[in-house]
């Protein structure tokens, strides 16, 4: 993580691409966050856009990362991520083994993560907001 101030939000894919195409008003919000330094990357969320990136999406995404880095998947993100698809592998609801990187990466550094898709991260021990519920 390069980043002096400690971040805050750690960004789903689907909010970091809403941003990138302008769709408001979570375009300004993240606008604002990076401004006062107050999000994260997770690697995965790196990886989702690149496998997917128009060219100046991939410009954006460099960017942010040349600014903010990326939090990698080591051995406790991984832990805690595998410890996830087991807890909810047992239950109806089954989450997708990257939704329990990026949980997992927002409990080891105590982010808010920042997604359309709260249903993906039905975690109690993380905070998850909708884009739309933050000032």
């Amino acid at each position: 993580m390069k980043i002096g101030t400690a971040p805050k939000y750690l960004l789903d894919t689907n909010v970091m691409l809403e941003a990138f195409h302008g769709e408001e008003p979570i375009a300004s919000r993240v606008k604002s966050w990076i401004e006062s330094g107050e999000i994260a990357l997770s690697a995965v969320t790196v990886a989702e856009i690149v496998s997917k990136a128009s060219v100046i999406e991939k410009e954006k995404l460099d960017l942010l990362v040349s600014r903010f880095g990326a939090l990698a998947v080591d051995q406790v993100v991984a832990e805690i991520a595998g410890k996830y698809r087991k807890d909810f592998a047992r239950k109806k609801k089954r989450v997708y083994l990257l939704a329990c990187f990026i949980a997992a990466t927002a409990k080891l550094y105590n982010l808010t993560l920042v997604t359309r898709n709260y249903k993906d991260f039905p975690m109690k021990d993380i905070k998850v907001l909708l884009p739309t519920s933050i000032s």
